[in-house]
């Protein structure tokens, strides 16, 4: 019987409301709250099944607009994603790639996200 690996975290903690400020002045330096806005559907509210299936139609629009525009922001979010993981902005900077879109995964997979997008958005 060949034992799963379980999938190491990058992340160390979650979100909390001192990181929407960080998040909120990305999306301003990426030039994409507009775009957000149109693929993004308020979650507030919402039973967490619906917020998961919203969550879940979203992640590949998400992680598309965010590679297109992150050299706009690439130091805000190295120092961003840092803050989430106990590492310096440098070493986000020289992770391989795969790492770097683990975190943003982590990101979008954390139970808060949805509302902490639709607030970020407002």
């Amino acid at each position: 019987m060949a034992e799963e690996k379980k999938k190491e975290k990058l992340l160390k903690r979650n979100l909390k409301t001192s990181d929407l400020f960080s998040f909120t002045r990305i999306i301003k330096k990426m030039n994409m709250k507009k775009e957000l806005k149109e693929i993004a559907k308020d979650v507030t509210g919402k039973t967490e099944k619906e917020k998961k299936q919203a969550l879940l139609g979203l992640r590949a629009d998400l992680m598309l607009l965010f590679i297109e525009n992150i050299g706009n922001a690439e130091q805000e979010i190295y120092r961003f994603l840092g803050n989430l993981s106990d590492k310096e902005a440098q070493e986000i900077a020289d992770q391989p790639p795969k790492d770097t879109f683990a975190m943003l995964n982590e990101i979008m997979d954390d139970e808060s996200f949805g509302d902490f997008l639709s607030t970020a958005l407002k």
